[in-house]
């Protein structure tokens, strides 16, 4: 209880720092959302400065709370002092202090509109549908075993462990327990810190990981709208490009209706096979994955980057493109907050200001009041952000294999190859082949701000960040927000024109669903793929961890040290490190070699280790080995184990339901 506690109260001081600093947003749910936004992120950041002092630990998260309240406080007290330097707002005379400071909450509720009813009607709905796939797909306990839905049966593992390491271990900066505990957790770790936060606060590590989550998604489904409502101007294309944004999907269906008429199980796969949908089809090339099932749900960093990118992306567009000025210094601040929270979302707000700078200063001539104002981004948005830069990133990314060229993204290495423009028109859709018009016929403005993502899809097509080729999506999927956003208006405007022509409704009709069939599909299947029937024990849902490993898990987060280091194999859904927190040896290269870690020679060592006593021997004190855990993974994958030599030489410790763990260290 302490831990949402905890996470409500940074989003009620948010939403008072977010009253102060927007005070002339026009609809209160706005504010709520930016504010709501900084509260998360207060969370995630004022701990960090005590935490390199006292380790991750509660007192740490006292004095966040407290730094929290002095920003938030000076945020509040000082903004009057602005009001009462320009004398009015909003139309109201701004006489003395007392009014000033009172106007940002007396002005806070505004009227209830059309506009938030629709936004509230599409958010909360796919909201909704966010929190049902959070909840069948985390953790769900049965008959002594955890279960899982199909997006998440890899990355949760590694999340949960990231979680329960920081929180358990106290350390700071973190270390990756899936490398011994040695190495310096190079991931942006902020995403699950949030958790952490609450675990280390008594949250049960199922409510410490979904609560934050159901926050997250509200807020990046209401940037969405809000994102598309600042360019849009209108309720029904706002509504246009949400749904073109959330249910994203190209032409990947065909796949599926070929042969139907005379094999029904070719359609019907989409909800029964694993990686079989739409928008994820990778025999047949279609990677064009869907936003909330395939991105939102598994990839924490990608949820709560996006939830903090796109409050950036609106506040510099109404700085740049609405004359807002003032809002270029808020945004620099919370842009320099992005690397370790999502390192993609930092980069993709670099790409679009960019862009956006060239814009503004051809625009306005390159007056010095339009370059100080770009300073007034810039400057905090590096003084932030290279620090964490340096301390984190730049050690990973200087790896072989990550910041390279390779044109065509994903199709460049795939077998078949498509030609660039098929692919491009197959996975992504009608969107694609509607961008040419659309962007010839938007107005003059729009055509400037489109620049910024049009560079985001140049750079991306070209150069590689990651070791991981496919992750470049990421990046993508922000210029495809502004094309949905693009083509929303396109459509809307043909509509508009056409409104007379007999049938124009059904052909509009026909168009939206063809445009988001294929996401549609796959949300439904993601929220079949976590149902089991405990009766029958029937049904999609993924074991993670099975009954022995859990009861294992309990006893080890009971009985042994958090740093304790353990030898055992190195699956991807490690109960070990996903459920206790506990170092490792070597995790799952799955998640390493994409982080850019050398693991090659740790898993040969380990492989070792566990099946010749003499190399047990020989590297068990160097390698900090304090546990050694013989269970299912380690009998499937390894034959000959030593395990009649542990039982002769060293302590059992734990022998329950095939599993055996042994002490072989003295501390």
């Amino acid at each position: 209880m302490v831990g949402i506690l905890l996470l409500i109260s940074y989003i009620i001081l948010g939403v008072a720092a977010g009253a102060a600093l927007f005070t002339s947003e026009q609809t209160w749910f706005k504010k709520l959302w930016l504010g709501g936004v900084v509260g998360m992120m207060l969370l995630m950041w004022t701990h960090v400065p005590f935490s390199f002092l006292f380790g991750f630990t509660v007192l740490s998260h006292v004095l966040g709370f407290l730094l929290s309240l002095i920003i938030v406080c000076a945020i509040v007290f000082l903004k009057p002092l602005w009001l009462m330097k320009q004398g009015h707002k909003n139309g109201e005379i701004i006489a003395d202090y007392r009014q000033a400071l009172a106007h940002p909450f007396r002005n806070y509720f505004t009227k209830f509109t059309k506009k938030d009813a629709f936004m509230l009607g599409f958010t909360l709905t796919f909201l909704a549908v966010a929190v049902v796939l959070v909840v069948t797909h985390t953790l769900n306990y049965d008959d002594g075993a955890y279960y899982t839905g199909q997006a998440t049966y890899g990355d949760m593992n590694m999340h949960l462990g990231f979680i329960t390491s920081i929180a358990r271990q106290h350390t700071f900066p973190p270390t990756y327990s899936l490398l011994g505990g040695v190495e310096p957790l190079n991931y942006p770790f902020m995403c699950d810190s949030v958790s952490s936060s609450m675990l280390l606060f008594g949250s049960s590590l199922r409510v410490a990981y979904m609560t934050p989550m159901f926050f997250a998604f509200w807020f990046v489904f209401m940037g969405v709208w809000y994102v598309a409502e600042a360019i849009l101007k209108s309720i029904g294309r706002t509504s246009l490009a949400f749904s073109f944004f959330c249910l994203d999907g190209g032409f990947g269906l065909i796949y599926f209706l070929d042969g139907t008429a005379s094999n029904k199980t070719n359609f019907t796969r989409i909800f029964t096979a694993f990686y079989e949908t739409p928008t994820n089809l990778v025999d047949k090339n279609v990677r064009w994955t869907n936003v909330i099932a395939d991105m939102l749900l598994p990839q924490r960093a990608t949820l709560f980057g996006w939830m903090c990118l796109f409050i950036v992306l609106y506040i510099l567009y109404r700085a740049v493109f609405e004359k807002k000025k003032s809002y270029f210094l808020v945004s620099g601040v919370l842009a320099g907050l992005l690397p370790m929270i999502h390192t993609h979302s930092y980069l993709a707000a670099g790409i679009i200001a960019f862009a956006w700078i060239i814009v503004s200063c051809i625009r306005d001539k390159f007056r010095p009041r339009i370059l100080l104002c770009w300073l007034m981004f810039g400057v905090p948005a590096l003084i932030l952000s290279v620090p964490q830069l340096v301390m984190w990133t730049f050690n990973a990314v200087g790896g072989e294999h990550f910041v390279r060229f390779i044109f065509n993204w994903s199709n460049s290495s795939a077998s078949p190859k498509d030609s660039w423009t098929w692919f491009w028109v197959k996975n992504v859709g009608l969107t694609f082949l509607l961008i040419p018009a659309a962007f010839l016929s938007a107005e003059g403005k729009k055509k400037l701000l489109y620049i910024g993502p049009f560079l985001i899809f140049t750079v991306a097509e070209l150069i590689v960040f990651q070791p991981n080729l496919y992750d470049n999506i990421k990046l993508f999927f922000v210029w495809y927000l502004y094309m949905a956003i693009m083509i929303a208006d396109f459509l809307g405007r043909c509509y508009q024109k056409l409104k007379g022509v007999r049938g124009i409704k059904y052909i509009a009709v026909l168009i939206v669903i063809v445009m988001t069939i294929s996401g549609t599909l796959t949300i439904g299947r993601e929220l079949v793929s976590a149902r089991r029937d405990k009766e029958t024990n029937k049904g999609e849902a993924y074991q993670l961890y099975n009954s022995a490993n859990v009861k294992a898990a309990e006893w080890i987060e009971q009985n042994t040290d958090p740093k304790s280091v353990f030898l055992c194999w190195n699956n991807h859904n490690n109960t070990i490190s996903s459920l206790t927190g506990r170092n490792i040896y070597v995790g799952a290269g799955t998640f390493l070699y994409f982080h850019g870690v050398n693991y090659r020679d740790r898993e040969a060592l380990m492989k070792s280790m566990l099946t010749d006593e003499t190399v047990f021997e020989a590297n068990r004190v160097a390698a900090n080995i304090d546990y050694v855990y013989i269970g299912d993974y380690e009998r499937g994958n390894l034959s000959n184990l030593i395990t009649p030599y542990l039982r002769e030489n060293y302590e059992r410790v734990y022998n329950d339901s095939g599993i055996e763990i042994f002490k072989v260290s003295d501390r």
